[in-house]
């Protein structure tokens, strides 16, 4: 069933997203020059960021040390808000995709910390565990017909029950594999590998959204449950498909984060959600306006941290973070709901 909360996630998208990365910066034959402004407004307003900080604090955020900081603090993020993107487009919301984060983390540092499981199998049975929890949310969306809302969010309750079973309210941080650390805080060729594997898997999830026709079905979904339906694409399938989808990106994001971090506390996910749902709605302002869509994803995650990162540098106070997150949220649904009024 279509989520009854928001209408913008079940809106098709504008323009071909086969041609998404094609001329994104170009203005299209007859396309009015408002649509042509709100597709470059959010890379232009990054760019404005970068050089009102770089001017504001040139000693400290006009560095190559701070450009990979921020790529990588946000790496994960970005995983996990590309994952949120799958139900979004079929018209659904996943609330515990930043629980499902939590649980992945906790597993593949409880399972090698405290069970002596090795690095690699600790790691699969973590990615394996979250995407199941994103399969049973899409057979109960899907199968059971009971709201995406209720589903998720008392999944998320769920998981942080579990995880705080597991935990007994415990931080894992002693005997964390060497192989767990080196994935979340390796570099190759200079690159941090959380952020390569970031860009790894945005490349693949725009390759199947706008390149495959699974990803044309998922569009078709969220544009008109009944119309595609009768199209004949497999809604049921695919609906769960995308919340498995959510759930396993979910579980590599964790395991990432473990790996950052290298330990496992058990009040690491939640955090995570409400900049996850900011960055994808910002996200569909751009390049395809009032479309969920990757690359306005990524570069809404990097303007999230460039500008929480800038305020910093400068002396702004700590609550600034969680207001300029909400902030951004609120605008970007709302400039979303008038884009897609306008694109249509």
């Amino acid at each position: 069933m279509t989520s009854t909360l928001d209408p913008t996630s079940a809106t098709p998208p504008t323009s071909d997203p086969r041609k998404t990365g094609k001329r994104l910066m170009n203005r299209r034959p007859n396309e009015p020059l408002s649509l042509f402004f709100a597709r470059i407004a959010l890379p232009l307003l990054l760019v404005l960021l970068i050089v009102v900080f770089s001017v504001a604090a040139p000693e400290t955020f006009a560095t190559v040390d701070n450009l990979k900081t921020v790529l990588n603090l946000q790496a994960v993020l970005t995983i996990l808000a590309i994952g949120l993107l799958l139900p979004l487009i079929v018209g659904e919301l996943d609330l515990s995709v930043a629980a499902n984060l939590g649980l992945g983390l906790i597993l593949v540092t409880g399972l090698t910390s405290q069970q002596g499981v090795p690095a690699v199998p600790a790691i699969i049975i973590a990615v394996a565990a979250c995407t199941a929890v994103g399969l049973i949310n899409g057979l109960l969306v899907s199968k059971a017909g009971i709201n995406s809302f209720i589903v998720t969010i008392g999944m998320s309750t769920i998981l942080t029950g579990l995880i705080g079973a597991y935990t007994l309210g415990n931080v894992f941080y002693e005997n964390i594999p060497k192989e767990l650390t080196e994935l979340g805080q390796g570099n190759l060729l200079g690159i941090p590998l959380p952020v390569l594997a970031a860009a790894a898997i945005g490349l693949i999830l725009w390759y199947i959204l706008s390149q495959t026709p699974a990803g044309r079905f998922l569009y078709a979904i969220g544009g008109s449950r009944d119309a595609a339906r009768l199209s004949g694409i497999a809604v049921p399938r695919l609906t769960i498909g995308a919340f498995a989808g959510a759930g396993a990106l979910a579980g590599i994001a964790g395991v990432i984060q473990a790996g950052i971090l290298g330990s496992g506390s058990p009040t690491v996910g939640p955090p995570m959600l409400l900049p996850a749902y900011a960055a994808v709605f910002l996200g569909a302002t751009a390049f395809i306006p009032g479309t969920f869509n990757v690359w306005g994803t990524i570069v809404a995650v990097i303007t999230l941290q460039v500008g929480t990162t800038g305020l910093a540098l400068i002396g702004a106070p700590f609550w600034i973070e969680p207001l300029f997150t909400g902030t951004a949220l609120i605008a970007a649904v709302a400039a979303t709901r008038l884009l897609r009024g306008e694109a249509t």
